[in-house]
């Protein structure tokens, strides 16, 4: 039974953190029919990245995955992507946006790991919002990939203007009822974004993929998206986890600390404190020694003391857009609601 948790009432950070995680259901296996059988892969000799939590739709998600973000299309993507599949990352997540979804897919498929054990991501961008635009979007990146069926696609932002919101939502609803999408999100929504999809009766997404470290976990517009997200039990995964890479960030006191007194990097740190935040984490790097690196932060946890410091920060990274506050428009909501299975 999930556990209902009350996010109206005002939440210090470190009782928000305990409530996030408490919100979510957090099983001993992920992908796998035997837990028993698949806690591991032996062939590769370290632990496979199979912990998950069970989305609010019923599907499982890892709760690691590996990022595909400005790698380039081609050999690159292609070459990453395989070798996080070989250190055990079970999901990937990438983009229309990207142009590198044909090269996932073909490492998916290279890598010999059984397809319903990878969980793979994906997006429909802002120039494909509206019902048949998102439809056939949707449909091409099914197609691009080669992998039979999406995991999970989210829109990937509310859009500056005309976004259709609802409209486009219900284009992804309809192809999880054709089997082409297992699970359906959003990415970069704000609380009035997922407020008007409840407004208007659509089910709520299972994901929201939104920016998200410490120097911005204060920011109040964000900790309403996460107080809102927990308490409807949306899952949220994370990007920018690592500061983008960038030193100056990476080499602040909190984080230099915390790395020293766990033995630690600092990226390695910055993954753990979203994970103890309950974020899904999606690092990406071309560099096997990096990918490997950031997929070894399920064996060790930060005390109060790191977590409380690392809450403390506060900066930009200058790197990413902010869509949670842009103008919600529905567009045309006459294509749902309708006898959604996942309903």
């Amino acid at each position: 039974q999930q556990q209902q948790v009350d996010m109206q009432k005002h939440y210090p950070p470190l009782q928000l953190a305990r409530a996030v995680m408490a919100a979510l259901r957090v099983p001993k296996r992920l992908l796998c029919s035997d837990p028993e059988e698949h806690a591991g892969d032996e062939k590769l000799g370290v632990p496979a990245l199979v912990e998950a939590v069970t989305l609010r739709d019923g599907n499982c998600m890892p709760l690691v995955g590996f990022g595909t973000y400005r790698i380039p299309s081609g050999s690159k993507c292609h070459r990453a992507a395989y070798a996080a599949l070989e250190v055990g990352y079970r999901l990937i997540d990438t983009a229309t946006l990207y142009g590198n979804e044909a090269d996932v897919g073909r490492a998916v498929r290279d890598s010999g790991v059984a397809r319903d054990q990878v969980f793979v991501t994906t997006k429909v961008w802002d120039s494909d919002h509206g019902y048949q635009e998102a439809l056939a979007a949707g449909r091409r990146s099914v197609s691009r990939l080669g992998l039979g069926y999406v995991d999970l696609l989210l829109i990937h932002s509310p859009g500056r203007s005309k976004g259709k919101i609802v409209e486009t939502y219900d284009a992804l609803l309809a192809l999880q009822e054709e089997g082409l999408v297992r699970s359906i999100g959003v990415s970069n929504f704000g609380v009035p974004h997922l407020e008007v999809l409840a407004q208007y009766g659509r089910p709520l997404p299972a994901v929201n993929q939104i920016e998200m470290h410490p120097l911005i976990w204060q920011q109040p517009r964000r900790r309403a998206v996460v107080e809102y997200c927990a308490k409807h039990q949306i899952a949220i995964t994370a990007y920018g986890s690592v500061f983008s890479g960038q030193r100056q960030q990476l080499d602040a006191e909190p984080v230099v600390l915390a790395a020293k007194r766990s033995g630690r990097t600092p990226a390695q740190v910055l993954l753990r404190w979203a994970l103890q935040k309950g974020f899904h984490v999606i690092p990406k790097s071309v560099h096997e020694e990096r990918i490997q690196e950031n997929s070894a932060i399920m064996d060790f946890t930060l005390s109060s003391d790191d977590m409380a410091s690392l809450d403390q920060m506060r900066g930009s990274l200058g790197e990413y857009w902010d869509p949670l506050g842009w103008p919600v428009d529905v567009g045309d909501v006459s294509h749902g609601p309708k006898s959604y299975s996942a309903w």
